[in-house]
């Protein structure tokens, strides 16, 4: 026969339903609220000192029994099982009354209490139960719980005594919990963010049908804090004092409202535009079988709203929240938060931006009423809204049809209709309705509205704005001929005989008019059929005229043909004229292409013939080091001339004369090492890839080596950037040594050096002010870079050819930018990876 085994709890369920199931502070002091409540309190203090918050409600209470198979049941819930008020039945009349009076409970999970878990390292529970004298009290170590993780859970002892008194129960009934050794501090920021999120946690906005109205009030104290909420503007930034919510008053009458209503057999819809009603109507709930206690309340937030919000509140909506979900008169985290979207209005705005209203634009909530329905459970996290059931689906499908999308229809159709009225742009910033009702196009497109209502035969219209949707008394030639059609079938609708004669009397008239401008039209156009006919007649009397005056004139044509076979003659010479002309174009094309090829040839030749006289017993590495000792030659003989004309001058100051001599002494070192580069086999191993700030390099080396052209030309270097990478050290000195040889050899007398770093890459962008490149290399620049081509008389066209190499060898780059890109001569990009 089978074994049967039983699960075992680890004393480590503790953190698991409680500070790591609740991980906002927040959140923890909501539940403890929510269990206050729903002890039938009306009111609920929390006291915050140093290392300890104190929450003390007046709730019913519990004994001994109740602490014992309830708090201590963990995950026990009388609510979810409807025995937790069975036992008042007996007590006085009134407290019977308020436990009936309360439907709906805030929790039923039976792991609100683990909060204190959150919030604090130990907890005291002191509780005094309706009806009885004695005061239970719990004192819990939860350290104890997490000591050893293979002690089972129900094997951690929690200490009880029953008292007498206890100073900080002085209340018929209730519960006291003293929370200590705080997780968390609580600084002032923080404690204004717990008001104003308490503020919100219950149902501020009020209820139509009055649910769960009974008086509850929520209580703040924090002594250190009292100083600084003398200093605060507004009442709602204080700490201490009862949490309250003020501004929905005033919303009612400023703005746009609609109200949705949907009980188990019927669906109601109200429309308030600024206290004006527009219309209340009525359909059957057909869809919604899971939605028997619901109510959407949204309300538009123009541009006057939000101003008159952000002055009563101080601060704009959108730091408030927008839609909030109350179940049973306490909110659902995290619906209506400043940035939350998880109805999707967001996103459904963003598809249609014109069309429909994000949450920028609302404030409102929707509040549920429910038994605890499995329909409409709240995750175990407490702040990740509600299960995702068929309920839920049902729930966020009725809010859009029923309540946001009809708001939006308003709105967008009559307030933004600025196509229709222009008027209607200034209605934005107006506390009442007198824009829309003033405008005849806005009336008429609310009117459209009720029209479209009545259209719909599940709709039932119980009222509507009559004054404002009647336009027949506006002057009838600005009314299009529907409206009559459309007002008509409005009427039908709501049984109103006496609109419907009004309707029809209008009509009359308005065909009347109609008749009149038809009569007026018609002999307006008889008219013109007249004018017409006399200028026919008119225009074929001078028809007439001009024949007999061409006869007379038969004579004079004879004389215009002969001068126009002159004016053909002399048209035939300009064209053979003309035609010359491109021939002579086209010849001096081909004399052009003929030079330019020529010239092509030329830079080939020269080309070859550098290549034959040299590449027979050097190789490129020798060539480029011969190149470079050439160039630094004549940066030696530059500096001895100046250092000559120094000493002419009569120069006597010993410390310039020895700088002189000591940079001529650098570059004649530099001359001696890339000679006895060249007598190696293998120079190529001298040339040692370093890890270099090649920014830093470059400014250290111009810096160094401009001295040479000190008396020929300026360079300025410019960066503010770093750029590290491995190179050769020798070959970055000879590519910046042939690019300022270069622009010696083009007259420059001022270069500019500048360091950019795009991402991965280095540029240096080298430009002077020289002659510049010549055109043949600017139509072609690939042909700077190739060995033998000179870009001067003087050169020896290894230069540039080198500098491509050693930029290669360096796993960069040279490009030519053109001429003129800095300064007026030749630019070059060098690009480092």
């Amino acid at each position: 026969m089978a074994d049967e085994l039983e699960f075992r709890i680890s004393s480590g369920l503790k953190n698991i339903i409680g500070k790591d199931l609740i991980t906002d502070d927040f959140i923890a002091v909501f539940e403890l609220v929510k269990n206050s409540y729903d002890a039938h309190a009306d009111k609920v203090s929390i006291t915050f000192e140093d290392d300890k918050i104190i929450i003390l409600d007046t709730g019913k209470g519990m004994s001994l029994q109740d602490i014992k198979e309830k708090w201590l049941f963990v995950a026990y819930s009388a609510k979810r099982d409807g025995e937790e008020d069975e036992e008042f039945e007996d007590l006085n009349s009134d407290y019977r009354e308020k436990i009936k009076a309360k439907r709906y409970y805030a929790g039923a999970k039976g792991i609100g209490r683990f909060s204190c878990d959150r919030l604090g390292l130990s907890l005291v529970l002191t509780t005094k139960k309706i009806g009885e004298n004695s005061i239970e009290q719990l004192k819990i170590d939860w350290g104890k719980f997490e000591e050893d993780s293979k002690e089972e859970f129900v094997n951690i002892k929690v200490d009880h005594d029953t008292l007498d008194k206890y100073p900080l129960l002085k209340i018929e009934n209730g519960t006291v919990l003293e929370i200590m050794g705080l997780q968390t501090p609580w600084p002032r920021q923080k404690l204004q963010n717990l008001k104003y999120s308490l503020e919100k946690l219950i149902n501020p906005f009020g209820s139509l049908d009055k649910k769960n109205n009974d008086p509850f009030s929520i209580d703040i104290t924090c002594k250190r804090e009292e100083k600084a909420d003398l200093k605060e503007e507004f009442l709602r930034d204080r700490i201490n004092g009862r949490i309250e919510n003020f501004i929905f008053e005033t919303l009612n009458v400023k703005t746009t409202q609609i109200k949705t209503i949907i009980k188990k057999d019927w669906i109601t819809t109200i429309l308030i535009d600024r206290g004006t009603p527009i219309y209340e109507i009525r359909e059957q709930n057909k869809k919604y079988s899971l939605l028997e206690d619901v109510i959407f309340h949204l309300f538009f937030l123009n541009t006057s709203a939000k101003n008159n919000f952000s002055r009563q509140m101080g601060l704009q909506p959108v730091n408030f929240g927008s839609v909030f979900l109350f179940k049973n008169g306490f909110r659902v985290y995290p619906f209506g938060n400043s940035g939350d979207d998880s109805l999707g209005i967001d996103q459904r705005h963003q598809q249609k931006f014109k069309g429909r209203l994000g949450s920028r634009d609302l404030l409102g909530r929707i509040e549920l009423f429910t038994d605890n329905s499995p329909q409409f459970k709240e995750v175990s996290s407490r702040d990740g809204g509600l299960v995702e059931t068929e309920g839920y689906s049902q729930l966020i499908a009725s809010f859009y049809d029923k309540c946001l999308k009809r708001l939006e229809r308003y709105v967008v159709d009559v307030q933004w209709a600025y196509s229709i009225d222009s008027n209607l742009r200034e209605d934005k910033e107006s506390d009442d309705i007198s824009v829309i009702s003033k405008s005849v196009g806005g009336r008429y497109l609310l009117g459209d509205i009720i029209k479209k209502l009545a259209d719909n035969k599940d709709v039932e219209i119980l009222s509507y704005n009559k004054d404002l949707v009647n336009i027949i008394n506006e002057k009838l030639d600005n009314i299009p001929p529907e409206v009559f059609r459309d007002l008509t079938k409005i009427a039908d609708k709501t049984n109103d005989q006496d609109f419907k004669d009004q309707i029809s009397q209008a009509e009359k008239k308005y065909n009347t008019l109609l008749k009149e401008k038809e009569d007026a039209l018609r002999r307006a156009i008889e008219e013109e059929e007249l004018r017409i006919k006399a200028q026919e007649d008119a225009r074929k009397a001078e028809e007439a005229r001009k024949i007999e005056e061409d006869r007379r004139k038969k004579a004079d044509e004879a004389r215009k043909l002969a001068e126009i076979e002159a004016k053909e003659k002399e048209l035939q010479r300009r064209e053979e004229e003309i035609k010359r002309k491109e021939a002579e174009q086209r010849a001096a094309e081909a004399q052009k292409a003929k030079v330019t090829a020529e010239t092509s040839l030329k830079y080939e030749k020269d080309k070859n013939t550098y290549l034959n006289a040299t590449r027979k017993t050097l190789s490129d590495d020798a060539e480029e080091l011969i190149h470079s000792i050439k160039v630094s030659a004549i940066g030696i003989d530059a500096s001895l001339e100046a250092l000559i004309r120094k000493i002419a001058s009569g120069l006597k100051d010993d410390a310039v004369l020895l700088e002189e001599i000591s940079h001529i002494k650098f570059i004649v070192e530099k001359v001696m090492k890339l000679s006895k580069l060249i007598t190696k086999s293998n120079f190529k191993a001298d040339q040692e890839n370093k890890k270099v700030n090649v920014v830093e390099f470059v400014s250290e080396y111009i810096t160094t080596y401009s001295f040479a052209y000190q008396d020929k030309i300026k360079i300025e270097f410019k960066s503010t950037s770093e750029f590290i990478t491995r190179l050769s050290l020798l070959d970055l000195s000879i590519v910046i040594d042939n690019l300022i040889s270069n622009s010696v050899k083009a007259n420059a007398d001022q270069i500019l050096i500048e360091a950019i770093v795009k991402g991965s890459q280095l540029i240096l962008s080298f430009s002077d002010n020289g002659k510049g490149v010549a055109e043949d290399f600017v139509n072609n620049p690939n042909l700077l870079f190739q060995l033998g081509s000179k870009t001067d008389v003087e050169g020896s066209g290894i230069g540039l050819y080198s500098v491509k190499r050693k930029m290669g060898e360096m796993y960069g780059d040279v490009r030519f930018a053109g001429n003129g890109k800095q300064l007026k001569g030749a630019t070059f990009n060098l690009i480092f990876n």
